[in-house]
């Protein structure tokens, strides 16, 4: 189940694909950024690194992909290789290109 406040940063200013009253539904990006960054941290980090929605995306985390209930059947991104990932997938991404850079 969805958690407000990551659906809020993490959903609805990230994913095309977000859809209200679609909370059971929780793609791998969710999964890794509720578990491991908490929402204060995750706002910082979208503030500092100035993490936008249309940014280019990195395409390395299938290991991220692997964590998500989309994959098979239900991601474009990943099935079809469409340029629109989920919002957990933009923000990662962002966040390893900086690391990587450094």
């Amino acid at each position: 189940m969805k958690e407000n406040i990551y659906t809020s940063l993490i959903c609805k200013d990230f994913c095309n694909y977000y859809k209200p009253g679609k909370e059971e539904e929780i793609c791998g990006g969710y999964f890794y950024l509720r578990n491991f960054v908490t929402p204060l941290e995750l706002t910082s980090l979208i503030k500092i690194f100035k993490i936008r929605k249309e940014e280019v995306v990195e395409r390395n985390f299938s290991s991220l992909c692997e964590k998500c209930e989309f994959r098979v059947d239900g991601c474009d991104f990943f099935v079809s290789k469409s340029d629109i990932p989920c919002g957990g997938y933009v923000i990662l991404s962002r966040l390893y290109k900086f690391i990587n850079l450094l």
